[in-house]
């Protein structure tokens, strides 16, 4: 398949393109902070963390966060198939991946999502 055609790459490939990107656009701003933090795809979120979700009443996650212990690194984990259900198109998508991504990484850090990142998430939207 050429280059320039949307099939060149598949719903997986174009997925983990977006969730790669906002991690990079993170890592422009946070550096060495973010590079400690491992991000992970997966297609759906597993019974533990849809457990932990009922438990305080959210359905389905688009997203999750473990925080750092001294044994291991926190981690980003991202469910595909909930995200791309929920956008309308691939445009959509991507914003959506990058908001899951700066609300787990401003959760792990105690943030707002605004100071993860202000371009993206500014404090007085115009809506």
């Amino acid at each position: 398949m050429p280059m320039h055609l949307p099939a060149y790459r598949t719903r997986p490939e174009r997925f983990d393109d977006a969730v790669m990107a906002s991690a990079q656009r993170l890592g422009e701003r946070w550096g060495s902070k973010l590079a400690i933090i491992d991000f992970r795809i997966i297609p759906v979120p597993g019974e533990k963390v849809m457990t932990q979700a009922a438990a305080v009443g959210d359905r389905m996650p688009l997203s999750s966060a473990r925080p750092a212990t001294a044994q291991r690194r926190a981690r980003i984990s991202v469910y595909r198939l909930p995200l791309e259900q929920a956008s309308h198109n691939h445009t959509e998508l991507v914003d959506l991946v990058h908001q899951c991504v700066v609300h787990e990484v401003a959760n792990l850090w105690m943030l707002t999502p605004h100071d993860v990142d202000p371009e993206y998430f500014p404090k007085d939207p115009d809506f």
